[in-house]
């Protein structure tokens, strides 16, 4: 009986050690995107969304001097971003993240219109997984 329960203890703790060690297998993934005012901006991924964010403003100066330094950011891959500009009272872009595009272009749009823009189009869509323009 007691070599059972030694048994059964060592598949316990086995079993406590595989669950443990299951998040870090799956280790956790975040896009980001910095919008400039020509609508080149990549999306850039990192462990964090501290890095995302980081990697996207970098990535944004490589490729643009009008960077909004402002990155939108999101931990589920399926989502989208949509990439928003608008030309009044001046030039601005915006992104927004969301599971679909319309979703997305509506997060965008409130963060332009709660800061007073308008004449506003969605320049594209990105995938938050593979960055790719949808």
């Amino acid at each position: 009986m007691g070599a059972r329960l030694r048994v059964l203890g060592l598949l316990a703790t086995a079993a406590l050690l595989g669950a443990a060690a299951q998040p870090a297998a799956a280790q956790q993934r975040w896009a980001a995107i910095d919008p400039n005012s020509e609508a080149s901006s990549p999306v850039a991924w990192g462990a964090t969304e501290e890095e995302a964010r980081q990697r996207a403003m970098e990535a944004c100066k490589r490729v643009s001097k009008t960077c909004a330094n402002g990155p939108a950011s999101t931990n589920d891959m399926r989502e989208v971003f949509a990439l928003m500009c608008c030309e009044q009272p001046k030039l601005g872009c915006v992104a927004g993240a969301a599971a679909g595009r319309r979703e997305a272009m509506r997060s965008a749009q409130r963060m332009l219109a709660d800061a007073g823009y308008s004449n506003c189009s969605v320049r594209h869509y990105l995938s938050a997984g593979t960055g790719k323009r949808q």
